[in-house]
């Protein structure tokens, strides 16, 4: 049984989704970041470099996109298998492109490309150029499989791709092909026109839409959501699942005691159920994962001992892994073993739980020093990233929470005391958070909801921090805040 949780009512939008009561995905965006996964864009060819096989393309931001010469049209280049030319064979510089972003940039590198355009349905992935139809492998049926792929090659025009998801399984033809066409429509009513200037002509759904349509919404689920446009939207949309709004005067996720599972997710430690514990760090290249026996020293032999604290940090890893958005490289230092079967136990272990991630991954296997290797799609910043910055102190080798995390905990803490009977409330906050909540008036628009006055005063600390000095008469407050 799932349940999912939706914070909409501020500024941050969070998802998180637990699973028979356990914390199994957290998600936010935050507002100051520019959600451009999906869009599609009528860009311009800046640079092309057959050195590196791609190509820089300008989308109108202020870093230009990557377009590698694998991400151009499937079909282009399944017409030259043997020969593999050059990017230049196919795009110039100045030329004029059609292109999607496929994943965020950083301060480093741009947005990721593809000239591949996807539309993505709660049954279907359309393809534009795919040139290929799949099932998920999720549907093991074989019968099934055969079925939907029938439909799909039925469905499929030209050098267009369908990919079937889960969702799709014993769904009619009919519901499939609505939402076929549908999709395809969408495609064709791109307005691609000459422009001097990159367009964006297709803008793609929100953040909370788009995670929504990757989860799957099932009738078994409850939503429990603070906005209630959403809430509204999802029960047309889903009229069997139990939608939820929550408008309790506490925080939402305040509320179902998920802050505090958040809050753990920052520390390098986290211990198993019989006294063991595994260490966490994360790279700009890679996560590394220890397991330790800590405080368990088992009732058996030592053999028995190493192999039942692996296969619990097995199961633990598994869900931090999806908890932390933990991606790419990912090298798990488990404590050795000496025999091969016990190696091949803790592999079919873990291997077990990344099935319940929806993420693509490969559990590769042991090396030669025992080291477990994992490798995971990346498709989003991992969690402490997109919250943490990192440490001017010691140069970047920690990381401090961000002001904008700061300033977005702030607002929700205001938000517990909206129609409250004093008249002010008076905040001490280093000057990057009160700077962002001041940002185009958002103090004022909160005021006008929350039915109290907002006044700041401003301390000099290292890192973003907050301080909630007095509630009380407007009087008051401002005395205390000259002081």
């Amino acid at each position: 049984m799932r349940k999912i949780f939706i914070n909409e009512k501020i500024s941050e939008k969070r998802l998180a989704v637990l699973e028979n009561d356990s914390l199994t995905e957290i998600h936010q965006s935050q507002a100051s970041e520019e959600d451009i996964v999906g869009n599609i864009y009528n860009a311009r060819v800046k640079k092309v470099l057959p050195g590196m096989q791609a190509a820089f393309v300008d989308i109108g931001l202020n870093q230009n996109g990557y377009l590698h010469r694998n991400d151009l049209i499937s079909y282009q280049l399944s017409q030259h298998k043997d020969s593999k030319p050059s990017i230049s064979h196919y795009i110039r510089e100045g030329e004029q492109i059609l292109v999607q972003v496929v994943k965020e940039g950083n301060d480093q590198k741009g947005p990721k490309l593809t000239t591949n355009i996807e539309f993505s349905g709660s049954s279907i992935v359309f393809m534009a150029y795919g040139n290929y139809t799949a099932v998920s492998k999720k549907i093991t049926e074989d019968q099934e499989r055969k079925r939907l792929l029938h439909i799909a090659n039925e469905l499929r025009q030209e050098n267009e791709g369908l990919l079937f998801r889960t969702s799709c399984q014993n769904q009619t033809k009919e519901e499939l092909c609505h939402e076929y066409i549908k999709l395809r429509e969408m495609f064709l009513s791109l307005q691609i026109k000459q422009s001097d200037k990159p367009v964006c002509v297709y803008e793609a759904k929100s953040f909370v839409d788009r995670l929504l349509n990757e989860i799957v919404i099932n009738q078994e689920d409850t939503i429990i959501c603070d906005a209630i446009d959403r809430v509204q939207n999802l029960r047309r949309e889903f009229p069997n699942t139990t939608i939820v709004f929550h408008d309790k005067k506490e925080a939402l996720f305040s509320f179902y005691n998920l802050e505090q599972e958040i809050d753990k997710l920052f520390k390098t430690i986290v211990w198993l159920k019989n006294g063991a514990y595994i260490i966490i760090e994360q790279t700009e290249a890679m996560a590394i994962i220890d397991v330790n026996t800590g405080k368990f020293s088992g009732k058996l032999s030592m053999r028995d001992t190493v192999l039942k604290t692996n296969q619990l940090a097995a199961i633990e890893i598994a869900k931090q892994i999806r908890l932390r958005n933990l991606s790419g490289i990912i090298l798990i230092d488990f404590i050795d073993m000496k025999y091969k079967e016990d190696q091949n136990d803790v592999v079919n272990t873990i291997n077990n739980e990344m099935k319940k991630d929806r993420v693509q991954h490969k559990v590769i296997g042991f090396t030669e020093l025992n080291i477990l290797q994992i490798t995971r799609k990346k498709v989003r910043q991992p969690l402490i990233t997109s919250i943490t910055n990192q440490c001017s102190t010691c140069n970047g080798l920690g990381r401090v929470v961000s002001a904008e995390t700061v300033a977005f905990k702030l607002e929700r803490e205001l938000w517990n005391y909206q129609f409250m009977d004093n008249e002010a409330i008076l905040i001490e906050a280093t000057g990057d958070v009160i700077q962002l909540l001041n940002n185009e008036n958002h103090i004022a628009k909160l005021e006008s909801t929350l039915q109290y006055k907002i006044v700041f005063t401003e301390y000099s600390r290292r890192i973003p921090s907050y301080h909630i000095k007095h509630i009380g008469d407007m009087k008051t407050v401002l005395e205390r805040s000259e002081n």
